[in-house]
């Protein structure tokens, strides 16, 4: 009797177990089912809100994703390209850097320096070290560095008549440069002219000084200051003190 009565409570203690295990579940379900409805009804309002502040442009999203697959799939294009034309490229290149090697002048290039005087008529040939200045550099690079050193003449080679400074000879294995020297092209050796109201003196280059004589202008006439600022170009010494003594007395 007793078993019998402890079966009873134990099945009917089983039924309400399940009993509220099921309505547990079922209102769990319930639960979660409002709670994603919810929240998904917020993410909306809140896109809606996002593109109505101009925020957030669906448009713009869809169009952006669709131009990054285009650009993959180009990107994916242009690799296998440059995979099939790698061999191709690198040829050329080393055909380039070849090139390159043989137009420049290198640190074991023979140097020739001629040296012309047209007075004489005597053609002077001396074998030098290649000077670092141009080594490195191309056939256009030399020609052009020539030509900037004679419109810039040092003194000494404007005294001495450097008229023209030639390439006359060009390789990676040997160059050759000629100095024309004519000394009756330097007719002027001086050059006089006014600089903050006193006389200063150059050499015939015109950029180096000879003397700041101290000579003031201001007893000078009008047409005198302004020969002086024009500048005066001066043949010799005798010239050059005669002129200052008229000034200065």
């Amino acid at each position: 009797m007793k078993i019998k009565k402890a079966f009873v409570y134990f099945i009917s203690f089983f039924s309400i177990s399940m009993m509220f295990s099921v309505c547990y579940y079922l209102s769990y379900k319930n639960a979660l089912a409002d709670f994603n409805k919810n929240a998904v009804e917020r993410n909306k309002e809140l896109i809606l809100s996002l593109e109505k502040d101009g925020i957030l442009n669906i448009n713009d999203q869809q169009s952006a994703s669709n131009t990054n697959t285009q650009l993959a799939n180009q990107d994916n294009n242009t690799n296998i390209d440059s995979e099939n034309n790698l061999d191709e490229t690198i040829d050329n290149t080393s055909s380039e850097v070849d090139t390159i090697k043989e137009d420049t002048i290198l640190p074991t290039t023979k140097y020739t320096l001629q040296t012309y005087n047209v007075k004489t008529g005597e053609m002077e040939e001396e074998a030098l070290p290649i000077p670092s200045y141009l080594v490195g550099l191309n056939r256009d690079e030399v020609v052009e560095y020539l030509s900037n050193y004679m419109q810039d003449l040092p003194l000494n080679e404007f005294e001495k008549g450097l008229s023209a400074f030639e390439l006359m000879l060009f390789s990676k294995d040997n160059i050759v440069i000629r100095k024309t020297y004519n000394e009756d092209k330097v007719e002027y050796k001086y050059y006089i002219t006014a600089q903050n109201g006193s006389i200063v003196v150059y050499y015939g280059d015109k950029k180096t000084v000879f003397d700041y004589t101290g000579i003031s202008v201001d007893d000078l006439s009008q047409y005198e200051i302004d020969k002086l600022e024009a500048g005066i170009l001066i043949k010799d010494l005798d010239e050059l003190y005669a002129v200052l003594e008229n000034y200065s007395s």
